[in-house]
C-alpha cells in the first residue's frame, strides 16, 4: 500500500515536471518566435530603405527597438543611423544619424556592430564639422557681397556727386570767363571814353585865349 503511494506521488511529481518542462518549452517557443519576428521585420526595414522608402523602413526599425531592446537593440540601432544618413534620403540628418550611433557604442558596447558604429561616428563628426565650416564661409561670403554692395552704392552716390560738383565747377567757369569778357570789354570801352576825353580836353586847351 506504501509503495504504491509512493508510485503515485512520483508519477505525480514527474507530471508536475513534465508540465513545467512543456511550459518552458512553450516560453521559449513564443520568445523564439517572437525574436524570428524582429529579425525578419529587420531585413524588411533594410529592404524598405534600399527601395528608397525610408519614413516607412523607420517605422519598422523603431518598432523593433522598441519591441526587442535588449536583443535586437544594436542592429535597430546601426539601422537607424544608416537611414539619417543615407544621401538619397529627404530627410537625411547627420547630427541625428550620429545619436543613434552613439546610443549604439555607449549602449552595446559588446556588439559586434560597436566597431563599425564607432567608424561612422568619426565620419559623420568630419562631414558635420566641414558642413559648418561651409556655412560659416558662405555667411562670411554673403556678409561680404552685402558690405560690398552697400559700398557700392555709396560709390555711386559719391559719384554722382562727384560728376554733379564737376558740373557745378564747369558751369562756374563759364560764368568767369563770360564775366572775364564783360569785363575786357568794359576796360576796352572805358579806355575809349577816356581817349575821347583827352582829346576834348586837349581841343578845349587849344582854343582857350
Amino acid at each position: 500500500m506504501g509503495q504504491e503511494r509512493s508510485r503515485k506521488g512520483k508519477h505525480f511529481h514527474l507530471c508536475i515536471a513534465c508540465c513545467v518542462s512543456i511550459f518552458l518549452g512553450l516560453c521559449g517557443c513564443v520568445h523564439s518566435v517572437k525574436q524570428w519576428q524582429g529579425e525578419q521585420d529587420l531585413r524588411e526595414a533594410k529592404a524598405l530603405m534600399g527601395a528608397g522608402n525610408y519614413s516607412a523602413s523607420e517605422k519598422k526599425t523603431l518598432s523593433v527597438l522598441e519591441a526587442f531592446p535588449k536583443t535586437l537593440g544594436d542592429e535597430a540601432l546601426f539601422q537607424m543611423g544608416l537611414i539619417y544618413s543615407h544621401p538619397k534620403n529627404p530627410n537625411a540628418d547627420y547630427e541625428k544619424s550620429k545619436t543613434f550611433f552613439e546610443k549604439l557604442v555607449t549602449q552595446y558596447p559588446d556588439s559586434c556592430r560597436t566597431e563599425e558604429a564607432t567608424v561612422w561616428l568619426l565620419t559623420l563628426t568630419r562631414i558635420v564639422g566641414s558642413e559648418r565650416e561651409t556655412l560659416e564661409l558662405q555667411k562670411k561670403v554673403r556678409t561680404l557681397e552685402q558690405t560690398s554692395e552697400a559700398r557700392g552704392k555709396k560709390l555711386k552716390q559719391v559719384q554722382e556727386e562727384l560728376e554733379g560738383r564737376e558740373q557745378e565747377i564747369t558751369e562756374h567757369r563759364d560764368a568767369v570767363s563770360q564775366l572775364q569778357s564783360r569785363v575786357t570789354e568794359l576796360e576796352s570801352q572805358l579806355a575809349k571814353f577816356k581817349n575821347i576825353d583827352l582829346t576834348i580836353e586837349q581841343k578845349k586847351r587849344a582854343t582857350a585865349p
